[in-house]
């Protein structure tokens, strides 16, 4: 029978009506789908996972806003409950910071409300939960226990755009949101180890984060573009490098030359992994489907691109491509 944390505590948090999944060492989960488990799958999930240390929860599921104090000071914590309010319920995480729990109503994720403050409302997405063991050491609850769950309060004074219904981007959007983060964290990490973390920060950001291999293959080209010497941004934008020779030669081609700028700029990343060229790129490029298509495969006869698979068989089949490094 297993005996990890999840094994020991996924029990305990139901029996208050708190629904769990388990996570990875390094705080990502360790399934798919994590914000959506329901009690009988979480615990079903048990006997597969129960090894695992470490466990986290969905925020507005379970009816949950963390206040998340991103600093090992107590008097972070103190300025924060005099803006939100005292909770009875708080957590000192694997590397010494703080949360404390409120009932959720309605909040979603707020990054640095106060901006010269670290603190973060995480009303949506996912937390880690104590007694979690993390890379960085236990999560443990300081004040209160799992009991204290239903008599939460709500936190007060949050700014309205925590509440606004965006999100964060699905999917491809998310990896390249997260690229242009780490191009922009590039520029003063001094190690790639330092880069990783500042880019694992920015990816519990979002509401649903990326798996540890994405963000490290993410901090991996990021680096990359460092050494190269690559890290043309300015503030969060990425761009794209064009040689003098390849100008030149796609001069009197513009929208192939634009396309090319486009591809590098968005899935440059990629390091030559496929992906999907789908019709927004016309929009975005200003050209129509059939030129798109066209200019596709002047890329490809050139050399830039190589098309992995033509599309175009019906609803659903979009062509899929790779950047061939320059």
């Amino acid at each position: 029978m297993p005996d990890g944390v999840f094994a020991r505590w996924q029990p305990r948090y139901a029996e208050h009506g708190i629904t769990t999944f388990p996570c990875n060492p390094d705080k990502t989960p360790a399934i798919r789908g994590y914000l959506k488990v329901s009690r009988e799958l979480s615990c079903r999930l048990v006997s597969a996972f129960g090894a695992h240390d470490a466990l986290g929860l969905a925020c507005q599921p379970n009816g949950i806003t963390v206040l998340d104090v991103d600093a090992p000071d107590e008097r972070v914590l103190r300025r924060a409950f005099d803006q939100f309010g005292e909770s009875p319920f708080i957590v000192r995480s694997g590397s010494g910071h703080y949360q404390a729990w409120y009932a959720n109503a309605g909040e979603r994720r707020l990054i640095r409300p106060i901006p010269d403050c670290p603190i973060d409302i995480l009303g949506a997405g996912f937390v880690v939960a104590p007694p979690s063991r993390s890379q960085r050491g236990p999560y443990e609850i300081i004040e209160g226990s799992l009991a204290d769950v239903h008599r939460l309060p709500q936190i007060r004074n949050v700014p309205g755009r925590a509440t606004a219904s965006s999100k964060t981007p699905a999917g491809g959007g998310r990896n390249d949101a997260l690229f242009r983060r780490a191009l922009t964290c590039a520029k003063q990490a001094a190690t790639q180890v330092q880069l990783l973390g500042a880019v694992t920060a920015a990816n519990l950001a979002f509401d649903e984060p990326l798996g540890s291999a994405e963000v490290s293959s993410v901090t991996a080209s990021a680096w990359r573009y460092r050494m190269q010497g690559r890290l043309m941004i300015s503030g969060s934008e990425a761009s794209a490098i064009i040689s003098s020779s390849e100008l030149d030669r796609l001069r009197s081609r513009p929208i192939a030359l634009v396309l090319l700028v486009t591809l590098r700029q968005v899935h440059g990343w990629r390091n030559g992994e496929p992906f999907v060229l789908s019709n927004a790129t016309a929009e975005r490029v200003g050209c129509s489907r059939p030129t798109l298509s066209a200019t596709r495969r002047i890329l490809a006869r050139l050399g830039y691109i190589e098309i992995l698979h033509e599309g175009g068989r019906g609803k659903g089949d979009p062509p899929i491509v790779r950047l061939i490094g320059r």
